[in-house]
């Protein structure tokens, strides 16, 4: 496993982290089937043992479930994982004292159900309301203070918020919604390089779009399963279709096509790390893979993304 540092936060993460959303499993509703908490904690024991050591989570995953699962699986070796994990700032009180309590409440949670006293990386789950900017930095950095967060940042591609929110604290990473099929966070990515941000890339696989399993088929999804609409649509299909040429970067079989759309991003100037979900052993397995994989050629990355922006999107 290849090791980055994450910014100026010094931290070292392995390039290839897991995103935990998966491990909420369907608690509260809709959310990701095909997921047993037995085998979350294995995959993230799993994960220790292959050198990745980054685990990115949040409070509304699962309702707090994610975290309660990554508490039982690190407790007892806490200090070999890096665990980034995401608060929501915005309330329906766009007060400066709710704004204020809602991050000290939630961190208290998290910690709670992390079953740990510390977090390495708190990050923002959505921009806070400008009135309320301020106050929700300064608290990050009061939790800082205290020891209960290592390092603060923030999960958007609002390049505008991320550079206020630099001006108002010791801003260390932002995490990016970045894939193949969404170059939507370029800019976002170079302002993380121009300001040695931390960058986490998260959905690099879009949901799922880019595994290849869903090429040249109608998708048989369960009803429960939060992708059902947007991945079962005509539209869909027709995407899925064309996406299929992709499969011209796993030939000779020195790629799978989700090492493929990986290796894409961890070679994008600014990236640090990328978060991809995994639901088992095998998908974390076959992600971490992707840094024994050669990087795509020019011609590649150039044919791959003439192929990505002709499809219809869903």
């Amino acid at each position: 496993m290849e090791y980055r540092v994450l910014g100026k936060t010094g931290l070292e993460v392995s390039s290839v982290g897991v995103g935990c959303w998966q491990m909420g499993g369907l608690v509260g509703g809709s959310g990701w089937t095909g997921t047993t908490d037995e085998e979350s904690i294995a995959t993230i024991h799993r994960a220790k043992e292959i050198g990745v050591n980054l685990l990115d989570s949040a409070e509304g995953y699962g309702k707090g479930h994610s975290e309660e699962v990554i508490g039982r699986a690190v407790k007892g070796q806490r200090a070999d994982y890096v665990i980034a994990t995401k608060v929501r700032p915005v309330t329906d009180d766009p007060s400066e004292d709710r704004a204020r309590q809602r991050i000290l409440e939630a961190c208290e949670g998290s910690l709670g159900r992390l079953q740990t006293d510390y977090i390495d990386v708190y990050q923002l789950h959505a921009v806070p309301h400008e009135a309320t900017m301020e106050v929700v930095m300064a608290t990050l950095a009061e939790l800082k203070d205290q020891g209960k967060i290592r390092w603060f940042g923030i999960s958007t591609n609002d390049t505008d918020a991320v550079r206020k929110l630099l001006t108002l604290g010791d801003l260390a990473t932002v995490q990016v919604g970045f894939s193949l099929l969404n170059r939507s966070g370029e800019d976002t990515l170079q302002l993380a390089k121009a300001e040695n941000l931390g960058t986490l890339i998260r959905v690099p696989l879009a949901s799922g779009a880019l595994s290849g399993k869903y090429f040249n088929i109608r998708p048989e999804l369960d009803a429960q399963d939060r992708r059902l609409d947007r991945f079962t649509s005509d539209k869909a299909v027709r995407t899925f279709q064309k996406l299929s040429e992709l499969l011209f970067l796993t030939e000779g079989e020195k790629r799978t096509m989700v090492q493929a759309a990986l290796r894409f991003i961890l070679d994008t100037e600014g990236v640090t790390a990328v978060i991809p979900g995994a639901k088992n052993r095998a998908q974390l397995e076959g992600n971490a893979g992707t840094m024994d994989v050669p990087p795509l050629s020019e011609a590649e990355r150039g044919r791959a993304i003439e192929i990505a922006d002709s499809v219809e999107g869903f």
